[in-house]
């Protein structure tokens, strides 16, 4: 570990970087340079070198913890790879801040070892990560519930190395040497009645593998629901807004409205004006994982006709004189 290297800048994340964006940045930048791909290239192989090294100390917490005190100047011995937060060999540096190395390493073996966990990288025979998805639902299905597909790429054990992450004394082209390839997968999922946007499916086991027979992740999956043309929603209830046309507010009438089950016959009431909300009761969405239902709630909408024949302005001026002169209160 040398101090005066910024780790951070190396694999471009910024130092409060989480783990699992310290190694995609890592598998990443590893793809690109490794000396496999870039033979007889000596400036990637030096730049592979300078990220193996970046990731080696990141990936590992207490190494991490370590290098970030030393930076900040809170650390004032040495640290030194062999001791009690590292394996034998690698970089270091002493009290006096010079850099030594110990060893010289192969470039495909550090790959392979990193990735498969040999120094922070894939648990062998350990958790494989969750792997995350979403999934875009109309809205009636997320209220009536359904069953999906869902297609997402799944970190596998690589079919060309059997999880080795080595091609002969070579790592591995198809995997980089992680013994891990993604791979689209399909998955039926029961979207349950009620779902709401934002609700997360948990998958067991069919999250990232490892490369060795360690147990798999999970994949998580996330709802997002597609809006729709008239129904909305908050919480457990439906709301609808439905335009009326003045004689129906004025006189009342029963009108067909639609519902999440189908249409229904209403009462307007005589006299009603535009916000009035009528309650339906048990016609919302269902509450996840039991019987109870929320509401729908019909918001009239009252039309005024746009017609201004002479005969309309009549019958206007004769529905006037019904009209409160104290409609707006103190306001004129």
């Amino acid at each position: 570990m040398d101090p005066k290297k910024n780790y951070y800048e190396i694999l471009g994340v910024p130092g409060n970087a989480k783990e699992e964006d310290i190694k995609k940045a890592f598998r990443r930048q590893a793809r690109k340079c490794h000396p496999d791909v870039n033979p007889g290239d000596k400036s990637a192989e030096a730049r592979f070198k300078e990220i193996n090294e970046a990731n080696e100390v990141l990936s590992d917490r207490k190494k991490r913890e370590e290098y970030d005190a030393v930076r900040s100047g809170a650390f004032s011995g040495g640290f030194r790879q062999g001791g009690p937060y590292g394996g034998p060999g690698g970089f270091g540096f002493e009290p006096g801040g010079r850099v030594y190395h110990t060893e010289t390493v192969d470039f495909d073996e550090i790959l392979g070892d990193l990735l498969r966990g040999g120094r922070g990288g894939f648990a062998q025979g350990g958790q494989g990560r969750d792997v995350h998805a979403e999934v875009a639902v109309e809205f009636l299905d997320m209220a009536q519930g359904t069953v999906r597909e869902v297609r997402y790429n799944r970190p596998r054990t690589c079919a060309s190395c059997g999880g080795t992450g080595r091609s002969g004394r070579k790592g591995c082209p198809q995997c980089f040497g992680s013994g891990i390839a993604e791979r689209e997968e399909r998955v039926k999922v029961k979207i349950p009645a009620g779902a709401q946007d934002g609700s997360k499916i948990r998958v067991a086991g069919k999250g990232e593998e490892t490369a060795g027979a360690g147990k798999s992740g999970d994949l998580v999956i996330t709802l997002r629901m597609i809006p729709h043309p008239y129904f909305r929603r908050e919480g457990n209830d439906v709301l609808l807004d439905v335009p009326v046309h003045y004689s129906e507010a004025v006189k009342g009438a029963k009108i067909s409205i639609p519902t999440i089950d189908g249409p229904v016959m209403v009462s307007i009431p005589p006299g009603s004006s535009s916000g009035r909300k009528l309650r339906l009761r048990g016609k919302g969405v269902p509450a996840p994982g039991t019987t109870s239902r929320g509401d729908q709630y019909v918001i009239l909408q009252v039309a005024v006709p746009g017609a201004r024949s002479e005969e309309f302005l009549r019958a206007v001026e004769k529905v006037a004189v019904f009209e409160d002169p104290n409609l707006r209160g103190g306001w004129n």
